[in-house]
Formats: structure tokens, C-alpha cells, sequence
């Protein structure tokens, strides 16, 4: 799942610096340019398709509040995770965010802390491991599954 506008610079950038100094006919270079000039266009009068990230985001978003929920309402099994507040908040700030593929950024960052976390408190408490960072485990690579389906 690449960033519209950074798939067609890349574009771009492969043809002005790979493709066009090792052709050799005039009009062959002509059209190269004139294919620079439509990317260009194409980056600019268009949208990114952005349900993808939105779908992975929502996804995202429910596993962390899931599991969040679940470790507060679980005390026996848990000591008192002060980061849970801290994550917690980093969700809360995360709202906020408009940019699809930065809320998407930052919400992966906040499931990767708590995957972190849950791996700290596991050397303290064993039991950790298959109430939690299994689970947990599980979900990410259904979302990585996900993301590399809309890049094939």
C-alpha cells in the first residue's frame, strides 16, 4: 500500500535518472518527457484512494481500545499498568489526525508500544504471554495480511 504521490515521483525519478540518459533516439526521449509531464498531472489532479488505509485504521484502532479494555478489566492477571493511561491517550490524540496515512502511522506506532509494553510486563508474569502478546500477535499479521494484499 504505497502513497500515491510517492509511487509517482519514484516513477519519475526512475525515468529521469535511469531511463532517459541511456536512451538513444531524439523521439524516444521526447516521449520519456512527455511521460514525466503526465505523471506529473496525473500526481496533481488526482486523489489518493485512501478506504484501504481507512479500513486498516478502523481495524487497528478496535484491536488496541480491545485489548486495552481487556487489560484494565483484568487486574488479577495484570499489574497496575500505568501505561494503559499513556496509550490511552495517544488514541485519544490520534482522533485528531486527518491525514489517512499519518492516522494510520500513528496508530500502528500505539499497537506497537503496547506490543512493547506487554513484553515487559511478561517477564514479571508468564501468564502475559498467552492472555495477551498471542492474541495480539495474531491480530497484527491479519492486518499485515491485509496490507500486503492491496500492494500485490
Amino acid at each position: 500500500m504505497f502513497d500515491k504521490s510517492f509511487t509517482l515521483k519514484t516513477a519519475n525519478d526512475v525515468i529521469k535518472d535511469v531511463i532517459i540518459p541511456n536512451l538513444t533516439s531524439g523521439m524516444a526521449k521526447e516521449q520519456a518527457i512527455a511521460l514525466l509531464s503526465v505523471l506529473k498531472n496525473v500526481d496533481t489532479n488526482t486523489i489518493e484512494n485512501t478506504k484501504p488505509k481507512e479500513q486498516l485504521i478502523t481495524l487497528i484502532n478496535q484491536t488496541v481500545e480491545e485489548f486495552l479494555q481487556a487489560i484494565r478489566s483484568d487486574s488479577r492477571e495484570t499489574s497496575a499498568f500505568n501505561w494503559v493511561e499513556e496509550l490511552d491517550s495517544a488514541l485519544e490524540e490520534a482522533v485528531f489526525i486527518e491525514d489517512a496515512t499519518d492516522k494510520w502511522k500513528q496508530l500502528n506506532e500505539i499497537q506497537c508500544r503496547l506490543l512493547r509494553f506487554l513484553y515487559k510486563e511478561n517477564a514479571a508474569n508468564r501468564a502475559i504471554e498467552s492472555r495477551y502478546i498471542f492474541p495480539l500477535r495474531k491480530r497484527i499479521r491479519e492486518q499485515l495480511t491485509i496490507e500486503m494484499s492491496l500492494v500485490r
